[in-house]
């Protein structure tokens, strides 16, 4: 394999490339097949001189400049390649074309989770001509093998050994996108119903996080306003915090998964909106609507609030959500530094305590609510190491600070919050302590290196132990996990769409996508004995890369005949048939062969 630069749409682009060989008449020819597209050139060009050459070097010695695709580097030089003879003059219409069959899995997943009846409906009702399913399986069979951009998802529909979409004309895949978006809500609700009927649905513990997603544009989108110049409706790439430190208007998604790491619905927002008034409204628009009994909403703390929290419990759940440490009340951080009350570990590197206490929370509408809940805190080497080593520039600032003053006349951003404050007299402005204006409070500073290593948690659930309440905030990391692989493995960003309705319908393929690798997972780590509740465990069976990769190069060359030759399946290839019940050994199948193939695939979930 190697590193291949084509010319897309005018525009340099990426990709990994395979060469294999063919005979036809007795002589050999090369071709090559795409195994990945990575994307635009632009988009990792370092700016330093000859970066593709670079780039094609550090493939070849398998240390790739680019993240990601090393796994690519690893593979035996000629493991995939493929001779196949044939008479040319007897078979002039059979040429090598690899068709893709690893997208039987995901078609059998498709129909499965009910997308595939929502689409049947909505094409009846509307009395619509084209082929809504077989665009929608396209679009999201691309995003999950190749993805790529609606056109060039569109272009490759030929390279699936059946046919998926009769459209012919590149628009219907536009007008898909709006049909998805009108019946996005319908889709959630049908999938989640067919996962908690087909796997059960874990929902005791439901966990919500919010990313969001650059458009390579420059200005933000307008809002929407009536005739005496109310928003009615806000535009939605906005502007905003973005987690990338990007410039460019993003989008805001908030992501709820189950405690299987299954995901459960996802809701856009504005670029501009901060996170922490994201999570009622799409607590309104999914969970409070779906029937899943007590659910504990697991959730950072940017997601802190009192609204936030008034909401869940006057819906009858729970909560278990972080607490910043740092900023906490000058009572709590007095109580996390007392050193009474904590156990141990064994090894001394772990301790934890916890208080209930009672508090006042403030709704929306200014109305306040009493609560009881649970004050955890505990404090981790590993935890404490890692901020000394994020910090160790700062740290070090601060001790040169305390021996030379004068140092603070360049003072940075963050030691601001250090300094002895300037009193101002407000009549006539003048500082009234000059000499404290530039003075560090060392007491602050020793609270802010102390407090390193501790952390906090809030929970309405009083009666479950300090350790299980932990466990299940760490679970939080599996969602930050799905928001790396929707923006790397299937590139969800950035996004070329433009209208509100084409981009909620972008960001529905990438959930089911998602949905689709989680449940693939799931299967494998059922099939290892493992536990899927584990926030390690999805990393213990296949990681999404590697089943995409798998799924990608399983494919099927036309023979003459008939007959296909399949490619050997790889070990991680393997391990997904067997985790999905399928024994297939036929190296050369015909095309009723393959289709059974696939009629084993729709009975395998």
């Amino acid at each position: 394999m190697y590193i291949d630069c084509v010319v897309n749409s005018g525009k340099p682009y990426l990709r990994i490339a395979e060469s294999y060989s063919v005979k036809e008449k007795g002589v050999r020819k090369n071709r090559k097949r795409t195994i990945k597209n990575i994307g635009p050139l632009h988009k990792y060009d370092d700016g330093a001189p000859e970066y593709l050459k670079r780039l094609k070097e550090s493939f070849k010695k398998g240390t790739p400049i680019i993240e990601g695709i090393a796994e690519y580097c690893r593979q035996e030089k000629g493991k995939r390649k493929i001779t196949i003879e044939f008479d040319q003059e007897k078979a002039e219409s059979i040429y090598c074309s690899p068709k893709n069959i690893g997208y039987f899995l995901l078609d059998s997943l498709y129909d499965s989770l009910g997308i595939y009846d929502v689409a049947k409906g909505y094409k009846s009702k509307e009395k619509i001509e084209y082929d809504i399913n077989g665009n929608t399986k396209l679009l999201i069979f691309g995003r999950t093998l190749e993805p790529n951009s609606k056109y060039g998802t569109f272009a490759n529909k030929d390279k699936y050994v059946l046919e998926i979409t009769k459209s012919e004309n590149v628009k219907e895949i536009y007008y898909t996108l709006d049909i998805l978006n009108a019946t996005a809500e319908e889709i959630q609700r049908r999938m989640n119903h067919r996962i908690t009927k087909k796997i059960g649905r874990n929902t005791e513990v439901c966990y919500y996080d919010v990313t969001n997603y650059y458009f390579e544009i420059g200005e933000n989108d307008g809002d929407e306003t009536d005739a005496e110049g109310k928003i009615i409706r806000q535009g939605l790439r906005k502007k905003g915090v973005s987690k990338e430190k990007r410039q460019e208007p993003i989008v805001q998604m908030g992501l709820f998964i189950d405690d299987n790491g299954i995901p459960i619905a996802y809701r856009l927002f504005p670029g501009n909106n901060t996170d922490q008034t994201t999570l009622c409204p799409a607590l309104e628009k999914s969970i409070d609507k779906m029937k899943f009994g007590k659910v504990i909403i697991v959730a950072d703390g940017g997601l802190n609030s009192g609204p936030n929290i008034a909401h869940i419990l006057d819906k009858g759940n729970g909560y278990i959500v972080s607490k910043s440490t740092k900023k906490s009340d000058k009572k709590v951080k007095a109580w996390i530094l007392d050193k009474e009350g904590y156990t141990w570990n064994q090894d001394r590197t772990f301790k934890v305590k916890s208080q209930i206490r009672t508090r006042k929370v403030k709704r929306d509408n200014d109305t306040t609510m009493e609560i009881t809940e649970k004050l955890v805190c505990y404090w981790s080497k590993k935890h404490y190491e890692k901020e000394r080593h994020e910090n160790a520039k700062f740290i070090e600032y601060l001790d040169s600070v305390v021996a030379n003053p004068d140092k603070l006349k360049d003072k940075t951003k963050k030691i601001e919050k250090f300094l002895d404050k300037i009193v101002v007299d407000k009549k006539t402005g003048e500082v009234v302590k000059a000499a404290t204006s530039l003075k560090i409070d060392m007491a602050k500073v020793q609270e802010y290196l102390d407090l390193m290593g501790f952390y906090t948690i809030m929970t309405s659930e009083i009666d479950k132990s300090d350790d299980e309440i932990i466990n299940k905030y760490h679970g939080l990391s599996r969602i930050e996990d799905s928001f790396r692989i929707t923006k790397s493995d299937l590139e969800g960003r950035p996004v070329f769409v433009r209208t509100p309705e084409h981009i909620n319908a972008h960001f529905l393929t990438c959930f089911i996508s998602l949905t689709l690798i989680r449940l693939i997972q799931y299967k494998i780590l059922k099939y290892q004995g493992k536990d899927t509740k584990n926030s390690d465990g999805w990393e213990s069976g296949l990681s999404a890369d590697r089943i995409q990769y798998a799924l990608t190069n399983w494919i099927a060359d036309p023979m003459p005949g008939g007959y296909f030759r399949t490619s050997k399946p790889s070990d991680d290839l393997s391990l997904i048939l067997h985790a999905f019940s399928i024994n297939f050994d036929l190296p050369i199948p015909t095309l009723a062969q393959l289709r059974s193939l696939k009629y084993l695939f729709d009975n395998s979930f």
